[in-house]
């Protein structure tokens, strides 16, 4: 029962990038400038704006301009495989776990990319059915086209409706959170309509852990954790006892980072391919069109659980979480910014619009020619 209170305050907070918000405390009486810059630590490899191409005088902009959000938990910024500028506000801090709302949806993609690899999973065309059938087989049988395929580009063509936060909570909250998505009718074939379903990312959660043999949680200690330097986190289980694969994944801010740049370098991280070049770049193209603005971002494309488009001329790959919850990632210029916010917010949307304008107007001007 007190793990049902416990996640039934959780849900009501929503889950969906591009979701529904706004509220949390009153910006702080600002006076001394906040430092920003990279000091030397063991955890990361750290430069100077100006050795990494940077405007320091750009920077020092964002980074303060930061406290004039109420929501905002922590900002990083990475270049050329080092962090330039870290800083907290609003009671945060480095070791603070952070919830990554659906930001988690892309780690799941990342799973599923290692676990193909390294053949735990067959293939990406697999159909669902394949591992579902034994516990749900009677609710597939009309969607026998499904594939791994459509969960990750969020084409898999069941009635859905996330544009609230009610629409997450049904879901989520249900006893057998597998069997509400699966009873969900199916109205178009699936892999050609995009519609945003946290519950299908969920899907890709249980499959991983029936194919590995282990929890979704445990498979990620192992493969992706442990190999970054990962040694803190947290899970919440569903009440299908699966971990949710659309939500609920915590981090601290300097971990999620550590993502950041694997997903940045194709990834590559410290010398080592441990996510599969070829998976990352299919990750990271568009799989099908979706035009979503988000506060001067120009989104264009959806591609395996990732948000796609250009700004500047630069192709850049988004991981978008309810709130704020964001890492944007500059493949082509060697950059990255990872963002944290508050979740628990009544305005989501004006509070991701805010946040996405202040890196689109003050940190992504920084990048020098």
């Amino acid at each position: 029962m007190k793990r049902y209170a416990w996640l039934i305050s959780l849900a009501l907070l929503g889950a969906c990038g591009g979701g529904s918000g706004e509220g949390g405390a009153a910006p702080p009486v600002t006076t001394a400038p906040l430092e920003w810059r990279a000091t030397a630590s063991s955890e990361w490899p750290h430069s100077s704006a100006a050795a990494a191409g940077l405007s320091e005088a750009q920077l020092d902009q964002a980074f303060q301009a930061g406290r004039e959000l109420p929501g905002l938990y922590g900002m990083l910024l990475l270049r050329r495989g080092a962090l330039v500028g870290e800083a907290y506000y609003n009671g945060k801090g480095a070791d603070d776990l952070l919830q990554l709302r659906s930001v988690t949806k892309t780690v799941m993609a990342t799973l599923i990319g290692m676990a193909i690899a390294e053949g735990t999973i067959a293939s990406i065309d697999q159909p669902i059915a394949d591992y579902l059938a034994a516990d749900y087989g009677v609710l597939l049988t009309n969607k026998p086209g499904l594939r791994i395929r459509d969960l990750l580009t969020m084409t898999a063509g069941l009635r859905w409706d996330e544009s609230t936060a009610a629409g997450y909570n049904d879901w989520v909250l249900s006893p057998d959170p597998t069997r509400y998505v699966l009873q969900r009718e199916a109205v178009d074939p699936p892999g050609q309509r995009f519609a945003y379903n946290s519950g299908t990312s969920h899907l890709l959660s249980v499959i991983l852990s029936k194919a590995a043999g282990l929890s979704t949680e445990q498979y990620a200690a192992q493969k992706l954790f442990a190999p970054l330097g990962i040694t803190r986190w947290g899970w919440a289980r569903l009440g299908d006892g699966y971990h949710n694969g659309a939500a609920d994944l915590q981090l601290r801010a300097r971990d999620l980072a550590k993502l950041a740049l694997l997903w940045q370098q194709g990834g590559r991280w410290q010398q080592q391919q441990l996510v599969p070049a070829d998976w990352m770049a299919a990750a990271g193209r568009s799989q099908i069109s979706r035009s979503n603005p988000l506060g001067g971002l120009a989104i264009t494309d959806y591609g395996y659980l990732w948000w796609l488009g250009q700004q500047g001329g630069q192709a850049f790959q988004l991981a978008w979480g309810y709130g704020g919850q964001f890492v944007l990632t500059l493949p082509g210029r060697d950059f990255s910014v990872v963002m944290l916010n508050q979740h628990n917010v009544a305005q989501a949307p004006q509070q991701e619009s805010r946040s996405m304008g202040l890196l689109v107007q003050n940190v992504l001007p920084a990048l020098l020619p």
